[in-house]
């Protein structure tokens, strides 16, 4: 199955998929820069069985935390549109599943992106993408074998056709 992650951003979406990691962003404001991203991040996962979103992180204060909010909101429309199949995992679940610790911060993430999933970059939002990514992939195998990976996994409440 191809799976992909998202690491939803207005500045720096990063997108893991079959062919690699990837970073895409908008210059453009208000309703144009959104428009303009969901059309990209839906094209990017045109042909996807899964998309893995990181879901909002509720307790963060940020300045552009509305915007950010109608980014989500309209790529969880775009992607229902396009029937393709998503699920959202809390930020501490993927932290848990990536790190063994729901509180990893930024770091301890990029770190186990590098160790656990080979990945030679050093962008926080493609290595999150990467390992929303291998989540879905580990979902759909049976898991990791990896005692808290595999319980962050059964954390997420998959849609039907991502159960293994």
């Amino acid at each position: 199955m191809k799976v992909v992650g998202l690491d939803l951003s207005l500045r720096a979406t990063g997108i893991a998929d079959w062919s690699g990691t990837r970073t895409i962003g908008s210059r453009l404001r208000g309703v144009e820069r959104l428009s303009e991203l969901e059309q990209v991040i839906v094209d990017a996962c045109a042909g996807a069985d899964l998309v893995v979103l990181e879901n909002y992180a509720f307790s963060a204060r940020s300045a552009h935390a509305h915007e950010l909010g109608e980014l989500g909101g309209v790529i969880r429309l775009g992607l229902w549109r396009e029937q393709i199949h998503y699920v959202d995992v809390a930020p501490a679940t993927l932290k848990k599943f990536s790190t063994g610790k729901g509180n990893a911060d930024k770091g301890a993430m990029l770190a186990a992106a590098i160790r656990r999933f080979e990945y030679q970059g050093s962008d926080h939002n493609q290595a999150d993408a990467l390992m929303l990514r291998e989540m879905g992939l580990a979902q759909l195998g049976g898991g990791t074998g990896i005692a808290y990976s595999d319980e962050a996994i059964a954390k997420v409440s998959w849609p039907e056709e991502a159960r293994a």
